[in-house]
């Protein structure tokens, strides 16, 4: 017996959704959703990719990194630009190399040097140590691609030259004023009809019984003793009750 079955519950999905938001004003890029991990200022006018929410933060894409900014630092947008991020570099130019920072700070980890007049992305600056009188406190975020993986991190601005302020970004959409919505799920609904688990059993109940018939018709030592059991009359043979 062949039972088919239409499936009870409709299909689950699960879709995100992301935004575009533009930075007019001050904004910082976070590691976490904590004030205390500000990593660098965003450059004004350009945009972040905003593809989830924790409390007052929004989780973010910039660039290639991951990580959060405020909601209250940002603008929501209903469009996709064509340049959502800075493309600007800046070269050093201090001959001995220049050291790559954990922190603004020549009191942070060492992580790698700048090569002399290596040309590198800008993501953003921070304002940080002042490493000699009268020079500069400001410190780019910056790349260092290596062999099989990439260091992030602050070299100091004052050996740093290519580089005259961010271009400003015109691109500009009418603005989401409504709260976000980052994921969609549509949940199972009933539809009507046996459920796949009762179907299951019901094919069980009688599949379990029609095997065990078949096997005992086809079952060698079976089929011996009914043939004992059959006389044969002319044409056609009749069972020997004297033989129970």
């Amino acid at each position: 017996m062949l039972l088919s079955s239409q499936p009870s519950f409709s299909s689950y999905a699960d879709e995100s959704y992301s935004y575009y938001a533009k930075i007019l004003g001050n904004a910082y890029f976070y590691e976490l959703p904590d004030e205390k991990t500000s990593l660098f200022t965003i450059p004004s006018t350009y945009f972040v990719l905003l593809i989830g929410e924790e409390g007052e933060f929004y989780k973010a894409k910039y660039l290639d990194i991951y990580g959060y900014v405020k909601k209250s630092d940002v603008t929501p947008m209903n469009g996709t630009p064509t340049s959502p991020y800075p493309n600007q570099k800046f070269r050093n130019y201090n001959d001995g190399g220049l050291t790559v920072y954990s922190s603004p700070s020549a009191s942070g980890n060492a992580l790698g040097k700048l090569a002399f007049e290596g040309q590198y992305l800008l993501y953003g600056t921070m304002i940080g140590e002042e490493m000699f009188s009268q020079s500069t406190n400001v410190w780019y975020y910056c790349k260092l691609d290596g062999e099989t993986s990439s260091i992030y991190g602050y070299v100091f601005s004052y050996y740093c030259d290519l580089f005259d302020g961010f271009i400003e970004n015109t691109e500009y959409f009418p603005e989401i004023t409504e709260e976000l919505i980052f994921t969609s799920t549509t949940t199972a609904e009933p539809q009507g009809g046996l459920s796949d688990t009762v179907v299951a059993i019901i094919i069980l109940s009688v599949s379990i019984p029609c095997l065990i018939i078949l096997y005992l018709l086809l079952s060698p030592s079976k089929k011996g003793k009914l043939k004992k059991h059959l006389v044969r009359k002319k044409d056609y043979y009749e069972f020997n009750e004297d033989d129970l």
